[in-house]
């Protein structure tokens, strides 16, 4: 008897001890989804005016590999749109284009975290971030004419589709650069909220169907002479002497610069408890 009391004490310290170590972590994976608003510049936008602010949104993934560097990788939709009309540019305002594109992007950013975070920790609730990456965006410009969604692409506003304006080609799908900064803060153990603006550097100029010079309105007309869609749409200018701006070899935009965009979203994202040893916890030792 006299040495099953301290027996018991002992394997009650154990086992206690042996609980107090199986302690709650949070897994390196994190799942979110993001909303906010986007604004395009461009050939149409030349002065970065917030003229045209429309509806931007994804879902993404992010690996934690420490608490200051993560990986995230994301889907994302955001609608862009401008019209020279916005513009108090009186050449703009003549020229009177516009355009829409719906922009479906999928995206990789490495994450850098300003200060140690990790959710859950009382100490470490907070931090700024930055972000940088690569990605591609799907993308079609597009105007609704006579009521209906007219393509511009397919149209070759620009003399794509004759063979000496070939080079004027664009993809729908290019690559896109991603670059900006946020804030996050754990509001509840395992959930994040946070505030992120992020750049766009979109490796094309065609995002609004617009970058270099007209080829002249001939080349789009019937052969009997009347107009067709695409002589319409490649130039709607707008002139006191009723005249056209858009003669062959007039500047139409600017392709010494590429197309951009800006978007600002509230992310909200969510990790798995995890239960182990806090020496065996992925951020622990790092």
């Amino acid at each position: 008897m006299k040495y099953f009391i301290p027996l018991l004490l002992t394997a009650a310290t154990l086992l206690f001890t042996g609980k107090s170590y199986a302690q709650k972590f949070y897994e390196r994976n994190e799942y979110g989804i993001m909303g906010g608003a986007s604004q395009y510049f461009g050939d149409l936008n030349p002065e970065y005016d917030f003229k045209s602010i429309n509806p931007a949104g994804g879902a993404f993934y992010r690996y934690y590999f420490n608490p200051y560097v993560s990986l995230r990788m994301g889907l994302n939709y955001t609608h862009l749109s401008y019209k020279d009309s916005y513009s108090g540019n009186p050449y703009q305002q003549a020229r009177n284009l516009s355009f829409n594109n719906d922009i479906i992007e999928l995206m990789a950013m490495g994450e850098f975290n300003f200060f140690y975070f990790m959710t859950g920790d009382e100490e470490r609730r907070f931090t700024p971030y930055m972000v940088l990456g690569i990605g591609a965006l799907y993308s079609s410009p597009y105007v609704m004419y006579g009521g209906k969604k007219v393509s511009l692409k397919g149209l070759g506003t620009e003399g794509q589709n004759f063979a000496e304006y070939a080079d004027r080609k664009y993809n729908k799908v290019n690559a896109v650069i991603p670059f900006g900064a946020g804030i996050k803060y754990w509001v509840a153990p395992g959930i994040n909220l946070g505030i992120e603006f992020v750049h766009r550097f979109a490796l094309t100029d065609y995002l609004d169907d617009v970058s270099t010079n007209y080829v002249g309105e001939s080349r789009f007309l019937n052969p009997n002479g009347s107009p067709t869609t695409s002589s319409q749409l490649q130039d709607p200018s707008i002139l006191a002497d009723g005249a056209k701006l858009g003669i062959a070899g007039r500047q139409r935009g600017d392709k010494a610069t590429i197309d951009q965009y800006f978007v600002g979203q509230i992310t909200l994202s969510f990790q798995l408890k995890t239960y182990r040893c806090p020496s065996d916890h992925p951020l622990w030792n790092q």
